[in-house]
């Protein structure tokens, strides 16, 4: 199986026109509209002031920083880097982390792996080991008195119980007029 998996992969990053995987591609095409709306000033040669409605970043695009921290921590153009790339005439492919690139891809899937050969004999040392089950111990809270109730049940008790009648001549509860034993 793991075989199979590594060769499809492989296949499918070797079909991969682009310089960056398939995903990646798609999401940064859907924050292109968003940079679009946002307005790009120059701070310096590396800074750039970039006005959304409500906000205000500031974009390093040589250190590949912006004050919103999701260029940071994704290591992709955030929309304001992609507006601020944009009016410096720079490729948001180049922006983005080697690790997004098809060739990193491909490359993680070269090696093949190869199955099990049934004429190979297992070693000795691992023949004689034994698998024992993992260690089960109680969590360290006090366990649960109630349990998960099935859902016959939860919607037995979202049920309003019957109103008990009550007859109008005793007004006593358990019996109605026509069997009361007043009559």
């Amino acid at each position: 199986m793991m075989t199979r998996w590594f060769a499809t992969r492989k296949h499918d990053a070797d079909l991969m026109k682009t310089s960056l995987t398939r995903g990646v591609e798609k999401l940064l095409e859907g924050r292109i509209p968003i940079a679009n709306l946002l307005k790009v000033q120059a701070i310096d040669i590396h800074q750039s002031q970039v006005m959304g409605v409500a906000s205000l970043h500031v974009v390093n695009l040589t250190e590949k920083t912006c004050s919103c921290r999701r260029f940071d921590l994704e290591k992709l153009p955030c929309a304001h880097a992609i507006a601020a790339a944009e009016a410096r005439k720079i490729s948001r492919i180049s922006l983005c982390h080697k690790y997004y690139r098809t060739q990193y891809l491909y490359n993680a899937y070269f090696t093949p792996v190869m199955p099990n050969a049934a004429d190979v004999p297992i070693p000795e040392e691992v023949a004689k080991r034994i698998c024992l089950p993992p260690d089960v111990r109680q969590p360290p809270e006090r366990p649960k008195k109630s349990r998960h109730k099935s859902i016959l049940e939860k919607v037995a008790d979202k049920k309003r119980p019957r109103k008990e009648h009550t007859c109008r001549i005793c007004n006593h509860m358990g019996h109605n007029s026509t069997t009361c034993p007043l009559k």
